[in-house]
């Protein structure tokens, strides 16, 4: 039996109105409670609120089981996705942080999170453009609501000549270049499809990291790098790479090991997470 606290009855009564209104049911594999209907609302309401004691054993019913019902679905709706496929990841712990700050999401088919997977230029761009919604002092004016669910609204123009302006990504790539977080390439494309290297990545989130600080009143400053990757001599992305390496280590090693950053290896879903995941708590912090 369900303990009617205050909280727990202003919560079945929330569920009943929104139910009710919405002219829905809750179903289970052994019950439908399409049976509560209007006419037992008002009763059923008043009991929710404490204002009535429950009357007839079939408005006891209705009451308990979708009560029980909104309450586990709720319960399980908040418990942390455990994902089968990170428990051995080296960023396990920081894609479990990421995931229930919602910067990104696993695959619910089956429950995997596939770490391995190389990053799109455009999923780079979605995943940091979520991380930097998620800060105390967002005045983030872009046409959709991240995170959100739902696709985002449609652009006028292409931000890219191969970014159709009704592309999912388009209003988030838009945003980017227009902040200057991102650039394309000089033939005027974007390649939303190809695969991010780590270097890029480090590029784009220096580029989100400075929009980040300012959004927060704080200027960047570019701190001595803290690590000496051996392999950045002469490279095009050096500078942001050592400047990402200061900034709360966001910036490291190919799984964490050596001194190489491997810079023109495609970044994979785990490393892409969990950088962008240190970025953001660095502009917290």
């Amino acid at each position: 039996m369900i303990a009617f606290t205050s909280s727990v009855r202003a919560f079945c009564f929330l569920e009943l109105m929104t139910r009710e209104t919405g002219q829905k049911s809750v179903r289970s594999t052994t019950v439908s409670l399409s049976f509560i209907t209007k006419s037992r609302l008002k009763s059923i309401a008043n009991f929710l609120l404490g204002r009535l004691a429950v009357g007839t054993s079939a408005d006891a019913t209705v009451i308990v089981l979708f009560c029980a019902l909104s309450i586990t679905r709720t319960a399980l709706a908040d418990t942390p996705i455990r994902f089968v496929d990170v428990g051995n990841d080296v960023y396990a712990e920081e894609i479990q942080e990421a995931v229930n700050a919602g910067l990104i999401a696993g695959f619910a088919s089956d429950k995997t999170f596939r770490p391995q997977l190389e990053v799109t230029r455009e999923q780079m761009v979605s995943m940091v453009i979520d991380a930097l919604s998620k800060l105390p002092v967002s005045p983030l004016t872009v046409p959709f609501d991240p995170p959100s669910a739902t696709p985002p609204l449609e652009v006028s123009t292409r931000p890219y000549r191969d970014v159709e302006v009704t592309r999912w990504s388009a209003a988030k790539i838009k945003w980017a270049k227009d902040n200057a977080i991102v650039l394309g390439y000089s033939d005027g494309t974007f390649r939303p499809s190809q695969k991010v290297t780590r270097a890029e990545l480090m590029a784009v989130l220096r580029n989100a990291a400075e929009f980040g600080q300012a959004t927060q009143g704080s200027g960047w400053g570019s701190k001595p790098p803290t690590r000496a990757f051996s392999d950045l001599d002469n490279h095009w992305a050096s500078k942001p790479i050592r400047e990402m390496s200061a900034y709360c280590g966001v910036a490291s090693p190919l799984n964490e090991t050596g001194n190489a950053f491997n810079p023109n290896l495609a970044a994979r879903r785990n490393y892409a997470t969990a950088a962008t995941l240190r970025m953001l708590n660095c502009i917290r912090n």
